[in-house]
Parts: C-alpha cells; sequence; structure tokens
C-alpha cells in the first residue's frame, strides 16, 4: 500500500509531465510500478522515457504537549533517471535532442521546482495529519558515476502534526 506522502509527491510531478517535449514517467518505488503504467526492464524503459520515482524512506512521530497528538516527520526518496540521447534516451545536455538533465531548465529542476512550489502546508498527509512544510535534502548527484545514465536522488522532509483520536 502506498502512502499518502508518496502519492502527493507523484501528483505534483503531473506538472512536469505535461511541460516537457521529452517523456517522464512517474514511478511509485514502493509498489515497484509506473504509476502511470506497469514496469518491465530498467535500460528498455528508459529508452523509452525519463524516469521519477518516490518511496517512502521513514516516518517519526514524537509526542507532543500534554494531547494525545504527535509531531510528525515523514521521509520520501526521490530518484531522477534518464539515459543520454547517444544510447536511445533523452537527456541531452546541449538541449537539442532531448531535455537537458541539470542546470536551468534542466529536468531536475523542473522536478525541484514543481515540489517547492508548494511547499508551505503541503496536502500530503492522510487523515489526521496536517503538514506545514517541507523540504529537500540529502541531494546527490550519481550522474558522474556512469557515462550514459543519468541519476540523481534527493529526500524530501515532510513537518508536521498527527491529531491522535
Amino acid at each position: 500500500m502506498t502512502s499518502p506522502e508518496v502519492d502527493w509527491t507523484l501528483t505534483q510531478l503531473g506538472s512536469v509531465v505535461g511541460a516537457i517535449t521529452t517523456p517522464l514517467q512517474r514511478i511509485d518505488r514502493d509498489e515497484s510500478e509506473f504509476f502511470d503504467d506497469g514496469i518491465r526492464s530498467r535500460t528498455a524503459e528508459l529508452r523509452k522515457t525519463n524516469a521519477v520515482g518516490a518511496s517512502l524512506a521513514d516516518v517519526t512521530n514524537d509526542p507532543v504537549g500534554t494531547e494525545y497528538d504527535h509531531a510528525r516527520e515523514a521521509v520520501v526518496g526521490v530518484r531522477i533517471e534518464g539515459l543520454h540521447e547517444s544510447e536511445f534516451g533523452y537527456i541531452d545536455p546541449g538541449g537539442s535532442d532531448g531535455i537537458p538533465f541539470s542546470g536551468g531548465g534542466g529536468l531536475v529542476d523542473r522536478i525541484r521546482d514543481a515540489l517547492l512550489v508548494n511547499r508551505t502546508y503541503p496536502d500530503a498527509g492522510g487523515t489526521g495529519v496536517t503538514y506545514t512544510g517541507l523540504r529537500l535534502v540529502n541531494e546527490s548527484n550519481q550522474s558522474s558515476n556512469y557515462q550514459d545514465y543519468f541519476r540523481h536522488d534527493f529526500d524530501i522532509v515532510f513537518n508536521g502534526y498527527e491529531e491522535l483520536p
């Protein structure tokens, strides 16, 4: 079962799917499926589309005050992947045969912007959960480890409260 935080993250990225000229698939990594379709082979899929995946990494609840409520922090791991256009993918640093992976207007920046536009009171909580904000942490560009495969990881930290019955 997927979490409300992962669903919220993938839903926010819907605005990026329609805004770029190259294809982008959203993946619920907790369910090992594309948010929009099914997944089969990593290389074959990256030849069809760029990918962004989200997975619930951690949830922490701490008691608050004298009420039966919690301070809540949830962490969603995000992974952005693409394949260089020379390998029949959609990443082109020059932008003529695909989309740049990083830098102004690149895939990573567009995804970050789509998430940060709703960073105040994101509606990502389930029943009784209210988040007051989110931030992106632990950013790591893994692209330099590979020649034609591009990868960028970061975590989204949701901060808020949970009212318990």
